[in-house]
């Protein structure tokens, strides 16, 4: 599967951040100016390679010519790899081991994500070099283009086949193994011996395989959203559970969830059993605004909770949008999440260039190195058999291994996400070539110290297939970052994965963990209401005067500012709407987005405008000047502030409803 298409590190109350880093595209903060400095040189020697001054880019530009066959058996061909480096600042200081840095994807080349490799290395930069190289078929390394398949919003089958028709005899030559080959022959172009190698989502499974057939060039490894590379199932058994149980968690920890009765994973389950006898069919805005006709069924949920589209905004709203459709009848959250999701997990479409996703590279590298429910070397006309003897067996063996859905509806999910029936048309593997996974039977990984993130949230790679993969080192530890999505270090704005990491780095420990505990909760919407009086009202004050009502009006505009910041995460054009009206607009400038709302409405029955400050650096602040009109024309003024990156924030307020003077706090949103 796409392990990191969007790349969000998100966690904490107003889900924190990262996608990966990752294109279609992932929003990122901009690195300290100090960084963004063009080098002093135009030219600089590093080992046999004379590296250029990249254009635009604060670093120097390089490549080799490679084999895109080192073994010359399917073809003479050759690839460029291509790569940024960025000397150490402290030409006084005694130089430390270069850091590489490896994306996830497959399909995203690790150069398009140096802002948040930046972010994250830099503190360690004044003493190491930073190395980016881009996976063959990615980015600078001659990037694969497939036009159907580049042009289609996800992988169709018959994008997929064209594909592997236009690529021939190359099809299988993008997978892990020769790409890590690869960097091994950058390091030695560059005269480099021992790396510092961090890999995120993908990179990963890439750094591992590099770890694996390398692991002489390397001093340390950080597996941040990691899977194993041996012994990895092709049915990905681990994913359904731990997001279930994720689902269960978010609820359990939240002060807007706690109490209310049941239990989150048996709401979903009658969520699931009601869809799948009678599924619904409506329109809902998309994270841009634009009504969409969608569909809620098994496999729209099942594409919600699998697909870190939109990541923790699912385990904020899902569970609220269940009960306001279950127990009122109330559609429009649920379509609305499912229509946010559809748009947000495009991996491709006409507007994407390959350089920054090449989806020949992901279905390239997918078939080539992950498992399969089918043979690889069999004929692409015999796999279809393959497929549906295998289901039929699971279906069998296995009926609840993707729970609360069928492995059929599994199965329904788009391709990149499922990947089940991803590679049924890609062309038939040369029978002298390994596929299905990098490390052959009985591969022995190095003793090198390993860290390994995981969030408990991670709906990509859970937290039990990082245990798996750092059960293969003798010298890994694995930590669980609670309340945390896919990747926990990039773009870390609870300063947790990340000082770790670094920490990891300077000295082969991680150190301290306690941080990973103290990650902010999911602030899971407590309900969502047509009617301002049916939403619990905040909690009066010293000095309030203002009535249960105005109450109730209050905490129902503080809910819509919330639902408002966290469209943050599916919008990318700075425009939105609200839940059941009105618009708002942002601008982002360094850690801040300030926000502009327009008579927004989150229930049918009130609007609320003003502006907000929202801070994602730790402690998360948010200040607000709103102005509310609700039920029987009362008006309202407000002043809202929280820190949405602590454990258990309040939202402090404060003004006027009418002439009485209002003064409440009420869990942040």
């Amino acid at each position: 599967m796409v392990r990191n298409r969007r790349f969000f590190v998100l966690s904490g109350t107003l889900l924190a951040a990262v996608c990966f880093a990752a294109p279609a595209f992932a929003k990122r903060l901009k690195p300290p100016a100090e960084l963004v400095r063009k080098p002093s040189e135009a030219e600089i020697q590093v080992g046999s390679l004379r590296l250029r001054r990249c254009k635009g880019v604060p670093a120097y530009c390089g490549a080799i010519i490679r084999s895109l066959d080192p073994s010359g058996a399917i073809t003479r061909d050759t690839i460029k790899v291509g790569f940024q480096f960025y000397p150490h600042l402290n030409s006084s200081a005694q130089q430390l081991e270069t850091i590489v840095a490896m994306a996830g994807g497959p399909g995203y080349p690790s150069t398009e994500s140096r802002h948040s490799y930046i972010g994250l290395f830099r503190q360690l930069m004044d003493r190491h070099d930073l190395l980016l190289v881009d996976h063959r078929g990615t980015g600078l390394s001659h990037a694969a283009d497939c036009p159907l398949l580049q042009s289609e919003p996800n992988p169709q089958h018959d994008g997929i086949s064209a594909c592997g028709g236009m690529l021939g005899s190359a099809a299988y030559l993008y997978g892990t193994a020769l790409a890590a080959d690869d960097l091994a022959a950058v390091l030695d172009a560059l005269g480099i011996h021992q790396v510092d190698l961090y890999g995120d989502s993908y990179g990963t499974y890439f750094s591992q395989t590099f770890a694996v057939r390398h692991p002489e060039r390397l001093r340390a490894l950080v597996l941040d959203g990691a899977y194993p590379i041996a012994g990895l199932s092709p049915w990905y058994p681990e994913i359904a559970p731990t997001i279930r149980e994720g689902l269960r968690l978010a609820c359990q920890r939240s002060a807007a969830c706690k109490d209310v009765p049941g239990d989150a994973g048996t709401r979903l389950d009658e969520l699931v059993a009601k869809l799948r006898e009678q599924p619904y069919s409506g329109t809902a805005q998309d994270g841009e605004g634009k009504t969409t006709a969608v569909t809620a069924d098994p496999p729209s949920i099942a594409h919600l909770m699998f697909s870190n589209s939109t990541n923790l905004v699912v385990f904020r709203e899902l569970d609220s949008a269940a009960r306001a459709y279950l127990e009122n009848q109330d559609s429009l959250p649920l379509l609305r999440l499912i229509a946010e999701d559809r748009k947000a997990g495009e991996s491709g479409g006409r507007n994407v260039q390959p350089a920054i996703y090449s989806a020949a590279s992901f279905v390239s590298t997918s078939c080539a190195s992950y498992p399969q429910l089918y043979d690889m070397k069999a004929h692409p006309a015999d796999r279809e058999a393959q497929l549906q003897r295998a289901i039929a067996e699971k279906e069998r063996s296995e009926p609840t291994i993707y729970a609360p859905f069928t492995v059929r509806e599994f199965e329904a999910v788009s391709l990149e996400v499922s990947v089940l029936d991803l590679c049924l048309n890609w062309p038939q593997a040369p029978p002298q070539l390994l596929v299905g996974s990098p490390a052959a039977q009985n591969t022995v990984f190095p003793s090198i110290p390993v860290l390994v993130l995981s969030g408990d949230l991670d709906p990509l790679t859970p937290w039990p297939q990082g245990a798996a993969a750092a059960k293969e080192f003798p010298n890994a530890r694995q930590i669980i970052v609670e309340n945390t999505g896919h990747v926990s270090a990039l773009e870390d704005n609870d300063n947790c994965g990340s000082e770790m990491v670094r920490r990891f780095v300077e000295t082969l420990d991680a150190g301290n963990s306690s941080c990973a505990t103290k990650v902010a909760e999911v602030h899971v919407v407590p309900k969502f209401a047509v009617h301002a009086a049916d939403v619990a009202p905040a909690i009066a004050g010293a000095g309030n005067q203002a009535t249960d009502s105005d109450l109730r009006i209050t905490a129902a505009a503080v809910q819509t500012l919330g639902d408002a910041l966290a469209r943050w995460w599916v919008n990318d054009s700075g425009k939105g709407v609200g839940l059941r009206g009105g618009r708002f607009k942002y601008k982002t400038a360094g850690s801040h987005s300030i926000y502009k709302m327009d008579s927004l409405r989150w229930t049918d029955d009130m609007n609320v405008s003003g502006r907000a400050d929202w801070d994602y650096n730790f402690p998360g602040a948010v200040t607000a000047d709103l102005k509310v009109t609700g039920p029987s024309g009362s008006r309202g003024t407000l002043r809202i502030r929280w820190s949405g990156r602590v454990r258990g924030a309040v939202a402090q307020i404060t003004g006027k409803m009418g002439n009485k003077k209002l003064a409440a706090t009420i869990y942040a949103p």
